[in-house]
C-alpha cells in the first residue's frame, strides 16, 4: 500500500511524545552533558589538578627550608647561696628574664641529584593522572554513545511498527466495510485483527524498552527535562572503520599504552631517585640569632648576643646499602614487567583490531544485502496488499509479505547498531572517540 511507503519514509514524531517538558536530544549534547555531570571524571580532574600543583621544586626538596623561632622566659625565685669563704647570701624575689629570636635556614645542596628525579617523578605522576582522566573520558563517551544508539535503535523500530500498524488499521477498516457489504468473509476480518493485536503488543514492548533507555540516558547526563526522542542522524565518522587500510596499525597513542608508558617513566625516575640515595648528602645550615637575658642576682646582671652562624653538614650512608639494593632490584623488576605488559597489550590490541575489522566488513556486506532485501520486500508488500484488496491473493500471502517486510527492516536496524558498536569500540581502543565525535564542541 502506498500509504505504508509514505509512512516509512517520513518521520513520525507524534507517536514519541511523552508527558511533560519533552524534547529531542542529539549525540553531541548527550556527550557534553554526560561528561560534565560524571562524578568519576570530576574526581579524576580534581586529583590531576592537585598533583599538578604539588609538582614543584619545593615538594621535591630542592629549595631551602626556612624557619623563624622565638622564646620568652621569665621567672621569680628565692635565692640562698653559700660560698667557700664562709659567706652566705640570701635573697628573696630574684627575677630573671630571657628573650631569644632567630631564623634558621637548612638547604640540601647535593643529594646525588635525587631532588631533580623527585621533581620529575612528581611531574610524571601528574601526567599519568591526566592520561587516566582521558581514558575515563573515552570510556564514558563509549558508554554514552552505546546508550544513545540503543535508544535510537528502539526508536527506529517503533517507527517501523507504527507504520505497519497504521497500514493494518486501514486494512481492518476496509475489511470491515467489505464484511458489512457481504463481499468478504468475517474470518478474514478476524485474522487481520489478530495480526494487528500481535504487532500492537510487540510495539508496546518496544515502546517500554525505549522509554527505559531514555530514562537511563537522563540519569547518565543529569538531565532535568524529559527526553522524548533522540536525533536519528549518525555522525559520518562512525560509518568508517578506523585504520582499515593498515595491516598492523600504530597503537602508540592508545590510552592503555599511554598509561603504561607514563607509569614506566615514573618508574625510571623513581629508580634514579633510589640510586641517588647511595651518594653523600651535603646540607648548608645557617642561623641568625638574637638573645638577651637579665638577672637581678649574680655577677652577670645583663647578657645580650646576636649574629649569624653558618655550617655545612655531610652525611654518607654506610649500613643501609642493602635496603637500597633491594629497592633498586624491585624497581628494575617493575620496569621489566611494565615492558612485558606493553608488548602483550600491543599484541592484544592488534588481534582485537583484526577481529573487529573482519566483523565490520562482514556486517557491511550483511547491511548491503539487508538494504536490498528491504527494497524488494517493500515493493513485494505493496504489490501483495494491492492484489489482496482486489481479491487476487489470499490473506496468508499478504500477511507473509508484511511479516517479511517487518523482519527485513528490523534486521537492517540491528545490523546498523552492531556496525556502530564495532566502530565505537575500536575508536575507544585507539583513544580517538573524543576526536571523532568532537564532544567538546
Amino acid at each position: 500500500m502506498r500509504l505504508l511507503q509514505f509512512l516509512v519514509c517520513c518521520c513520525l514524531p507524534a507517536f514519541l511524545t511523552l508527558v511533560g517538558n519533552a524534547q529531542t536530544i542529539s549525540l553531541p549534547e548527550i556527550l557534553k552533558l554526560g561528561i560534565e555531570h560524571n562524578l568519576s571524571i570530576q574526581s579524576l580532574s580534581l586529583e590531576q589538578k592537585n598533583l599538578d600543583k604539588k609538582a614543584t621544586w619545593l615538594s621535591a626538596g630542592a629549595l631551602p627550608d626556612i624557619a623563624l623561632r622565638s622564646d620568652l622566659n621569665q621567672s621569680s625565685s628565692n635565692l640562698r647561696q653559700s660560698f667557700a669563704n664562709g659567706l652566705e647570701v640570701e635573697q628573696n624575689g630574684v627575677s630573671s628574664r630571657g628573650i631569644s629570636a632567630g631564623a634558621d635556614l637548612q638547604w640540601v645542596v647535593f643529594d646525588g641529584l635525587g631532588m631533580f628525579f623527585r621533581f620529575k617523578t612528581l611531574k610524571q605522576e601528574s601526567k599519568t593522572k591526566a592520561i587516566q582522566l582521558q581514558v575515563e573520558i573515552e570510556q564514558q563517551i563509549l558508554t554514552l554513545a552505546n546508550s544513545f544508539f540503543k535508544a535510537r535503535n528502539l526508536q527506529q523500530k517503533m517507527k517501523i511498527f507504527n507504520a505497519l500498524l497504521k497500514s493494518q488499521k486501514n486494512q481492518i477498516n476496509l475489511a470491515q466495510k467489505k464484511v458489512e457489504a457481504g463481499i468478504l468473509p468475517r474470518q478474514t476480518l478476524l485474522q487481520l485483527s489478530i495480526e494487528y493485536n500481535k504487532n500492537k503488543m510487540l510495539w508496546i514492548d518496544i515502546q517500554d524498552q525505549f522509554k527505559q533507555s531514555l530514562i537511563e540516558l537522563e540519569e547518565k547526563i543529569g538531565f532535568s527535562a524529559r527526553i522524548s526522542e533522540v536525533d536519528s542522524l549518525i555522525p559520518p565518522a562512525l560509518l568508517e572503520f578506523p585504520n582499515a587500510s593498515e595491516k598492523s596499525p600504530d597503537f602508540s597513542s592508545a590510552p592503555q599504552i599511554l598509561e603504561l608508558k607514563s607509569q614506566a617513566e615514573a618508574l625510571k625516575f623513581n629508580l634514579q631517585s633510589t640510586k641517588s640515595r647511595r651518594y653523600p648528602t651535603l646540607t648548608l645550615n645557617s642561623t641568625f640569632q638574637f638573645a638577651q637575658s637579665d638577672n637581678s642576682a649574680g655577677f652577670s646582671l645583663f647578657n645580650q648576643s646576636f649574629g649569624p652562624s653558618v655550617g655545612i653538614g655531610f652525611r654518607m650512608p654506610l649500613l643501609g646499602r642493602s635496603q637500597i639494593q633491594n629497592a633498586l632490584r624491585d624497581a628494575s623488576v617493575s620496569l621489566s614487567l611494565n615492558n612485558l605488559a606493553q608488548q602483550n597489550l600491543n599484541r592484544l590490541l592488534n588481534l582485537n583490531h583484526q577481529l573487529a575489522k573482519q566483523r565490520f566488513f562482514s556486517l557491511q556486506l550483511q547491511f548491503e544485502l539487508a538494504s536490498s532485501n528491504q527494497q524488494l520486500s517493500q515493493e513485494n508488500m505493496a504489490l501483495t496488499e494491492s492484489a489482496f484488496e482486489q481479491g487476487r491473493l489470499s490473506l496468508e500471502a499478504m500477511l507473509m509479505a508484511q511479516q517479511s517486510w517487518l523482519e527485513t527492516l528490523i534486521s537492517l536496524e540491528d545490523i546498523r547498531k552492531r556496525i556502530l558498536e564495532t566502530v565505537l569500540e575500536e575508536n575507544n581502543r585507539l583513544g580517538s572517540l573524543s576526536k571523532k565525535l568532537s564532544w567538546e564542541q
